[in-house]
């Protein structure tokens, strides 16, 4: 007996050779065409791009990238399994690693557009970028320091306040004009002799170049002795003194930053308006929202009066009658949910002063200032013998004003016109202020109730 070996038949091996032509003929597309579960790996990078890992991979190659060639060649292919942090290779700005970050990341932006177009077509040498960070790094560490150091409540809530006032009170005497026609003067000349600046004089006058001319040599003199000031106190000692580091330095700050970034462009009229329309939009989103929902629902039309099978008498009437008691019936409901919620916030907001009124007292008293430091003593003159110096009793810190008689609330209150608009309400105000601070129990002076 012959064995006979299995065979398909003739139709499915016919269908077995088109099925396997097909796909030999379109291989190639199927090669083109994506995956559909490489899809979201392309969004997902593409979502990453913001990240704090990518934000460190454009740090390194940017800052760190002769650090990182010489780490890989010195541990082969182990230093490529995972780059070191950015914290072991750049010296720390602040004491926050987020914040140092996203500075680096600035950092880099600046070094990349600005240094490395010109500086690596002269060498490949990093030592100049390095010494830029280190630079930068020592400033922003004693920068921080002094903030720790400073009154920050008397600077927001004082001081600040206080040149506000003054200049809104000089603008206001500038722009009033008590003498008729041509005897009024130019109220950018009286507000000038009225809050000098050696930054800002002469007033410059259009007719007159040389007086342009003027305040702008003015202005940079200003600018550059504002940035020797503060290099004084945030550079190193060694690089205070070299010369040539600190006229560089100066230059890139006082023209570039200052002159050209903040006073140039940050204070131009078209930036201002496009950031504060920007603002506005933003802020008017719902709002557009809600009244094209509302435009969309009056807009509705009956279809059957629409096609015109009801007369314009039977189509009107029930309609108006219909609207009009919809209207009284939402506008009623609108006031009552609206009052229900004035009296929950009204509710709320006493509880929480109550509250803080309670726990006022457990609260520590604020820290007094440090005492100013008296006139030092001089070496006697030659001839008489130095007597020992004699024991005074210890000063007593200042103590703190109060935040009730901070500058901030009248500064407010010239900033809304209080004294014109409403000098009931000023006069009130000021009085209330004086009981709370002066009046029985002190609960607005220094360390009181109201003052914690």
């Amino acid at each position: 007996m012959t064995e006979i070996s299995p065979q398909p038949p003739s139709d499915s091996r016919g269908r077995l050779t088109g099925l396997t032509t097909s796909l030999v003929a379109k291989a190639p597309e199927l090669r083109r065409a994506p995956s559909p579960s490489h899809q979201p790996e392309v969004s997902s990078v593409a979502s990453d791009t913001t990240s704090d890992q990518a934000t460190a991979a454009f740090v390194r190659r940017t800052l760190c990238a002769h650090q990182l060639h010489a780490s890989t060649l010195a541990g082969g292919e182990r230093g490529r399994a995972r780059p070191p942090p950015i914290s072991e290779l750049l010296p720390p700005l602040t004491s926050s690693n987020e914040v140092d970050l996203q500075l680096y990341a600035l950092i880099a932006v600046v070094v990349k557009e600005f240094i490395h177009g010109w500086y690596s077509n002269i060498t490949p040498d990093h030592t100049f970028v390095d010494e830029i960070v280190q630079i930068i790094a020592h400033c922003t560490r004693a920068l921080e320091q002094r903030l720790r150091k400073a009154d920050l409540e008397a600077l927001l809530l004082d001081e600040i306040p206080d040149a506000v006032t003054a200049h809104v009170h000089a603008y206001g005497v500038s722009r009033q004009s008590l003498h008729p026609g041509r005897f009024v003067s130019d109220p950018r000349l009286t507000y000038h002799t009225l809050r000098p600046h050696p930054a800002l004089s002469p007033n410059p006058v259009e007719t007159d170049p040389a007086t342009v001319l003027k305040q702008q040599q003015n202005e940079a003199a200003w600018r550059r002795l504002l940035v020797e000031g503060i290099l004084a106190v945030l550079l190193p000692t060694e690089d205070l003194e070299n010369g040539c580091l600190r006229t560089l330095v100066t230059e890139v700050l006082s023209e570039m930053i200052i002159g050209n970034g903040i006073a140039g462009k940050a204070c131009e009229g078209w930036l201002l308006w496009e950031a504060i329309t920007k603002l506005v939009e933003a802020a008017c989103k719902p709002a557009t929202v809600e009244t094209s929902v509302e435009r969309q629902d009056e807009t509705t039309v009956n279809r059957l009066e629409q096609f015109g099978l009801l007369s314009t008498e039977a189509a009107t009437k029930p309609v108006a009658c219909a609207s009009h008691q919809g209207r009284e019936s939402v506008w009623a409901s609108e006031n009552f949910w609206r009052s229900i919620q004035y009296v929950y916030l009204g509710v709320v907001a006493l509880r929480t002063i109550i509250m803080a009124l309670l726990m006022s007292g457990s609260i520590l008293p604020r820290p007094a200032k440090s005492p100013s430091h008296g006139p030092t003593q001089r070496n006697p003159p030659i001839g008489k013998e130095k007597q020992p110096p004699r024991k005074s009793a210890p000063l007593a810190p200042p103590k703190n004003p109060p935040i009730l008689n901070m500058s901030l609330w009248s500064c407010v209150g010239v900033v809304l016109e209080l004294d014109m608009r409403m000098p009931w309400l000023s006069g009130l105000l000021s009085l209330l202020k004086w009981t709370a601070v002066m009046g029985p129990g002190r609960v607005g002076d220094t360390n009181g109730r109201l003052d914690k």
